[in-house]
């Protein structure tokens, strides 16, 4: 049984049942590392398994609105949307910005993204995953139904870090961190904002040679809309304000034929994926996260 299942299983005798009586993660990390026994997984692990768990809806798991601390999820109680997500922590940063801009970046051009929460660094998973879903169309009730023109066509996906860096040294490190993230994914791109075309002529050099894709916004993020107003554009709106920002694909990303890394080894992925490939099982595009473009 992977983390994911195992967390699924234990977490309800580990809860408290109200929203005011929310434990904090450290203290869920505690109480969990109890119930898992010999078994170890990292601070890290586990808080973004525990980010994964609330967003879905078949699970105990309830974060606090705007605050902190989990809690036992009563049945039909609502499940937090991206903005939220982005917007779990005490103030909005540069980065959330800049993230919630990729997503939009990306959902506007007909793929699925799924926004990880934002927290410290993980070298565990991307930013985000977006999805090139089978052969489909939308259809009355809102969704996209797939039509794979043959038995053999299945989701694709990229995997997405997003850097701020200005220095070299840190943007080397961002470039091999989403080289690391990516190996499972058909696709690993790096996406710079901030940063000037003409200051990235290592990281266009790493790019080519392993394949990782370079895309670069000459915006500073604190220039940028606020996260809460970008993801609440409609798609018009997006593709008007995109348009208007200086950007550049410096390498496209090589597509890998068989991924380096198998997923089933990596937990912080492996949920995305489940949720993916259950979508193309169905025919059509269910919620988990979340933004499915629409033009």
């Amino acid at each position: 049984m992977n983390l994911h299942d195992k967390l699924k299983e234990i977490l309800p005798g580990l809860l408290p049942r109200r929203a005011e009586d929310a434990v904090k993660g450290n203290e869920l990390i505690n109480r969990v590392r109890g119930a898992l026994g010999k078994e170890h997984y990292s601070d890290g692990t586990l808080r973004t398994q525990f980010s994964l768990l609330a967003l879905e809806e078949d699970t105990c798991l309830a974060r606090v609105p705007g605050g902190q601390g989990y809690y036992l999820r009563r049945a039909g109680e609502p499940i937090p949307g991206l903005q939220q997500i982005l917007h779990d922590a005490p103030s909005e940063t540069p980065l959330h910005r800049a993230i919630a801009t990729a997503v939009r970046l990306y959902d506007t051009t007909g793929l699925s993204v799924f926004a990880y929460p934002i927290a410290e660094e993980s070298w565990n998973h991307p930013d985000l995953v977006t999805v090139q879903w089978p052969t489909g169309c939308w259809e009355d009730d809102g969704c996209y139904h797939m039509r794979p023109r043959n038995a053999e066509e299945r989701a694709t996906y990229s995997a997405v870090c997003v850097s701020l860096s200005q220095d070299d040294e840190s943007l080397r490190r961002d470039f091999f961190r989403a080289l690391s993230c990516g190996e499972w994914a058909e696709k690993s791109e790096l996406l710079l904002v901030g940063r000037s075309p003409d200051a990235t002529h290592d990281t266009v050099r790493l790019g080519t040679l392993y394949g990782v894709g370079v895309r670069c916004i000459s915006v500073a993020p604190e220039e940028l809309p606020h996260a809460d107003e970008l993801l609440r554009m409609d798609a018009g709106e997006v593709q008007e304000l995109l348009a208007q920002l200086p950007q550049i694909i410096l390498v496209t990303p090589a597509c890998r034929a068989h991924p380096m890394v198998n997923a089933e080894k990596l937990p912080d992925v492996l949920p995305v994926l489940q949720w993916a490939q259950q979508c193309v099982q169905r025919g059509r595009v269910e919620a988990y996260e979340r933004r499915v473009a629409v033009n």
